[in-house]
């Protein structure tokens, strides 16, 4: 299916600036000066580290485009030659496409024009855009500046620059960059001065309405386990008069240190030239399967590029990750090192997220495969001898939060007056077996103690690949924690949890939107791990994970377009599903299905799925218990197929294996096609098929 190009879609992107108390320039009232020769526009397109493979494009008074760059490559710099008849002031949008479409941007400004002018693109110009935006939308600022609702001269610039000096004040003294110009100032991405401030800040821009965008800066930095990171949030209708510096002081000390961005791209350059060599050069086993797989572990992992990319002791690779080592498993890390797969495969973006308390750093990443596909996510990195390395978190057990949202259409039953937007997070830890839990688990159960000092309870659940959420003493079958719900349709102001029962996990209390936007994008959150048979207090061990975006207010979901399934799909779900007012009401057998087949289309402007899930009911010996069955899929992809899965011992949902048919009776309630963002968000637009409460 051929894509049509998706709109900008804004990310949280680590973002720094040193600001000038003032810019120096001349002429440039409002409207504007033409060019007398070609103006030429020269500087740094970077977030940390450069913000590679993008381009800029300059629009200028007029709304006209009268310059674009090459492609920024790895040092950030640019050169633009703007068109003669050109009229300031400009705006500049660097944008790169990142999943099959999906594009992030950063815009910069320059109020009046010259013969030749340095200008630099980066968050924090982002950000001196989003104040001098009427919608607070750094990327409708072009269009704002031709239609005349939006300023910029060197007035607007100056007064938005000194707005933005004071909220980064401390931490333009702790890297000593409180000199340096945010949009002129000279710097290279190698992770020293300003580059270091740019590591050091991130900031979220999230347009919440026609007028309003949701604005938060953070500090990335260096702290104890379950530290609440530094964060100020405002709005870009916030006050001059009301704006407050990030924090009374920051110790340089707890920054990340000086040219670590450089090191962050040497080791994305080792992972790439690692995964370019032959599948049979990176390892002793190459394509194996059966037990063959299961044998192959960091220990078949033979090519000292691949080697060299993971810290070592003795000779053995150390890596560990949420219980995860190397190895050719479904579950292991890394696994495309061990098939013809994963040659090619490259790593890139890679940014700078927060230090741990250990010393190692976090930074997130895109993965490219030989195919196109993209995904992203974070890795752990150790310094060994000047050298960042993989060490992974070292955690012994599955964990994870991520900031989650969810349209939720009824397709049977002609409830479709229902469907619902929700936002939360979700609790991810994955079901593990070779324990005397439920359904053979490890665990007994997984209490999470919420930034806000809530503790939820993760229970094993025979069917389910993931603990889920303990509601009123019974296990929900979900793992979202629904902080906010609102009808599809605004003329119903009701609470959707009241149709729902206790079939999902609701909080008691909703979220307003504005408590949500007041959620820091860097929450951490607290998983103590209980194995099977401690039903006591102290738990086994305790795992502390930080989210890298917060969840959406539902104004702000209501703005991202998601991928649809097609009306082939819908139409096979509803189908022969059952009437309503009986046993399984709404739901589709499914018994002796193999496979369940989905395909979806994915619009301009919407995130293609990378996973595809279903939910369903089985009964086995008058028992009915739930499961869900899952795969993953390719950006690029617009159809997949479930296999039935078992989980353990006493799931039965299955015939027999995996790969096998669904049992009798099985019964399908719903799928979704789910997707992150660079920001770490997640989001998934689900299809139900079963009765609600009435």
């Amino acid at each position: 299916m051929k894509r049509q190009k998706k709109k900008i879609q804004w990310h949280a992107l680590a973002l720094s600036a040193s600001v000038a108390a003032a810019l120096v320039a001349c002429g440039g009232g409002s409207g504007g000066t033409s060019t007398s020769t070609p103006t030429k526009l020269s500087g740094v397109a970077a977030t940390g580290a450069a913000f590679t493979g993008a381009v800029i494009t300059v629009t200028d008074k007029t709304g006209a485009v009268v310059g674009t760059s090459s492609t920024i490559g790895t040092d950030g710099t640019f050169n633009i030659t703007l068109s003669s008849n050109a009229v300031a002031p400009f705006v500049l949008t660097a944008t790169r496409t990142n999943a099959d479409g999906v594009a992030e941007s950063l815009v910069s400004v320059v109020p009046t024009s010259s013969a030749t002018a340095t200008v630099n693109v980066s968050p924090v110009t982002t950000l001196i855009a989003s104040r001098l935006s009427t919608s607070g939308d750094p990327a409708k600022l072009a269009a704002e500046v031709a239609s005349g609702t939006s300023t910029v001269n060197s007035t607007t610039v100056a007064a938005t620059v000194a707005d933005v000096q004071t909220i980064l004040a401390p931490v333009l003294t702790a890297t000593n960059t409180s000199n340096v110009d945010p949009l002129t100032g000279s710097f290279t991405t190698n992770g020293t001065g300003y580059d270091q401030l740019l590591d050091s800040i991130k900031v979220t821009i999230t347009p919440a309405s026609s007028n309003t965008a949701n604005i938060e800066i953070g500090v990335k930095q260096q702290l104890a386990e379950g530290t609440q990171p530094t964060t100020i949030q405002f709005t870009n209708q916030t006050t001059a008069t009301s704006l407050q510096a990030v924090a009374p002081t920051i110790a340089a000390n707890t920054l990340l240190a000086s040219g670590t961005s450089t090191l962050i791209q040497q080791h994305l350059t080792q992972l790439n030239t690692c995964f370019a060599l032959p599948t049979a050069s990176r390892v002793s086993t190459a394509n194996p399967s059966g037990a063959t797989a299961t044998n192959a572990t960091e220990a078949s992992v033979t090519a000292t590029a691949c080697r060299d990319a993971f810290i070592q002791s003795a000779g053995v690779i150390q890596f560990k990750s949420n219980g995860s080592t190397i190895g050719a498993k479904t579950t292991s890390a890394f696994r495309g090192l061990f098939y013809d797969g994963g040659t090619g495969t490259t790593f890139s973006q890679g940014t700078y997220e927060f230090t741990r308390a250990n010393n190692d750093i976090v930074v997130s990443y895109k993965k490219t495969d030989a195919t196109g596909a993209v995904s992203y996510d974070t890795f752990a990195l150790r310094l060994e001898n000047g050298v960042l390395k993989q060490i992974g978190n070292q955690y012994a057990y599955p964990g994870g939060v991520s900031a989650y949202q969810q349209l939720r259409h009824f397709v049977t039953l002609s409830q479709s007056a229902y469907d619902y937007y929700s936002t939360g997070y979700t609790l991810n830890v994955s079901h593990i077996t070779g324990g005397t839990g439920v359904d053979g688990s490890i665990f007994d159960r997984v209490e999470v103690t919420s930034p806000r000092g809530n503790v939820l309870t993760l229970k094993p659940e025979t069917g389910f690949s993931n603990l889920n959420l303990v509601k009123n003493g019974a296990v929900t079958g979900s793992n979202f924690v629904r902080l906010r719900s609102e009808y599809a349709d605004a003329a119903n102001t009701a609470n959707p949890a009241v149709k729902e029962s206790a079939r999902l996990f609701f909080v008691g209390t909703m979220y307003t939107n504005a408590e949500l936007a007041a959620i820091p994008a860097q929450s951490v959150w607290k998983f103590d791990y209980f194995l099977a048979g401690n039903t006591g207090a102290t738990p086994d061990a305790t795992q502390y994970y930080k989210t890298r975006a917060r969840a959406l207010t539902i104004p702000e979901l209501q703005t991202k377009g998601l991928a649809t399934l097609t009306p082939a799909s819908i139409a096979a779900i509803q189908a022969g599903a059952n009437a309503a007012n009986v046993s399984f009401a709404g739901m589709k057998p499914i018994s002796g299905e193999t496979s369940i087949p989905l395909s979806w289309s994915v619009a301009s402007g919407a995130m293609p799925p990378t996973s595809i899930q279903i939910w369903g009911s089985s009964t086995y010996n008058t028992v009915t218990s739930g499961f869900n069955d899952s795969v993953t899929v390719k950006s690029t992809d617009t159809s997949g197929s479930i296999q039935c899965t078992p989980t353990g011992a006493s799931d039965h949902h299955c015939v027999g294996a995996a790969g096998t048919a669904y049992t009798t009776p099985t019964y399908f309630n719903g799928s979704h096609l789910w997707t992150r963002d660079t920001a770490g968000r997640e989001y998934a637009n689900f299809y139900a098929a079963y009765q609600l409460n009435p």
